[in-house]
């Protein structure tokens, strides 16, 4: 039986149903008003969802966009707009499609939801995030993402879901959010595939509290 989840950055918490953050979210508060996620990113899903990004297994999609939209369902709320964190030209050149776009496009037919990948660019290429620790993908990712001029108006007041394909520490996905609250946007939600589960407190160094956010 899954564990209940924070409602805030989608980490199992036992508590969740008395409070609605997890003591990691109300020391660093996320950037999203909500996570959503279908699954941990442990074996076999990591796994899978590896050949999803890296090894052009897109017959995955529909599997893991029916995974994501039974998760959805569950916590309703208002949504006027998916869109999925973009690639750079580069990776997309190099990958041949965007993984968080597969996922975007199948929730918006099957929610019957709006979705675009064309309100969001990656203005620059960043190392891969998942060989950095959380302060340096905050610091890689900075400044990586625009809102596409034809779309800057159109995110004013609009409720927008995110999506991507794993949410590790945030720093990825709070970028994202904080470009689209700059441009107005009234509501935020993170619709990830996956959740990196926080690493095991003996992990941390003494005094410190586990990350839980991430990208």
């Amino acid at each position: 039986v899954e564990l209940p989840r924070c409602q805030r950055c989608a980490l199992p918490w036992p508590d969740a149903a008395r409070a609605d953050a997890c003591p990691a979210c109300e020391a660093r508060q996320p950037e999203f008003d909500r996570a959503i996620t279908a699954l941990d990113y442990l074996p076999p899903w990591s796994g899978l969802i590896s050949r999803f990004k890296f090894q052009r297994a897109t017959s995955l999609q529909h599997t893991f966009v029916q995974l994501m939209a039974n998760a959805i369902r569950q916590r309703p709320h208002r949504v006027d707009l998916i869109l999925p964190v973009p690639l750079s030209a580069s990776r997309l050149a190099e990958r041949g499609y965007n993984q968080a776009w597969l996922l975007a496009k199948g929730l918006g037919t099957t929610l019957k939801l709006p979705a675009t990948d064309g309100a969001l660019l990656r203005a620059r290429s960043t190392p891969r995030l998942m060989t950095l620790d959380s302060e340096a993908r905050q610091q890689a990712i900075h400044g990586a993402f625009q809102v596409c001029p034809s779309w800057a108006k159109r995110v004013r007041g609009r409720h927008i879901a995110l999506v991507d394909d794993v949410l590790t520490t945030g720093a990825t996905l709070d970028e994202v959010c904080r470009l689209l609250r700059r441009h107005g946007a009234a509501g935020l939600s993170a619709w990830v595939l996956a959740r990196t589960p926080a690493p095991e407190p003996q992990q941390n160094p003494p005094g410190q509290a586990p990350d839980s956010m991430t990208a």
